[in-house]
């Protein structure tokens, strides 16, 4: 679960850069109203930040709730950006393929991150 988690921290969080400058490059950063596109790249810097601490988590000890909470909210993140992909292609008639793997690499990294930390704790506690 460890490899999973950090090959999924990295490439997600270069994805989540490359989100970044796309929104704040884009013509639709202008157009959109200004609350949606700031949360838009919190959402990203947000997934960054998990990211890091995945990748730190494997060197140095982080509090467990810090990463419970991280890990919940890519479990979550990754199914809300797929029904976006969806309503998206609804609206627009185009579908953002990319954007459903994208959702589904955040929810995987979701739930390694935390069965990852989950199988650890029951190796230490049964030694």
């Amino acid at each position: 679960m460890r490899v999973l988690t950090i090959f999924l921290g990295l490439i997600n969080s270069m994805l989540a850069g490359l989100l970044i400058t796309f929104l704040i490059s884009s013509v639709d950063f202008s157009i959109s109203a200004v609350w949606w596109s700031l949360t838009r790249i919190l959402l990203a810097f947000f997934i960054i930040l998990v990211g890091i601490l995945s990748w730190t988590s494997m060197i140095v000890p982080i509090q467990p709730v810090l990463l419970a909470l991280g890990s919940m909210y890519l479990v979550g993140i990754g199914p809300a950006t797929i029904v976006w992909a969806f309503h998206k292609a609804s609206l627009t008639g185009h579908m953002e393929y990319y954007m459903l793997l994208y959702g589904a690499s955040l929810f995987v990294q979701g739930c390694s991150l935390l069965l990852g930390r989950s199988e650890e704790q029951e190796t230490v506690s049964a030694v």
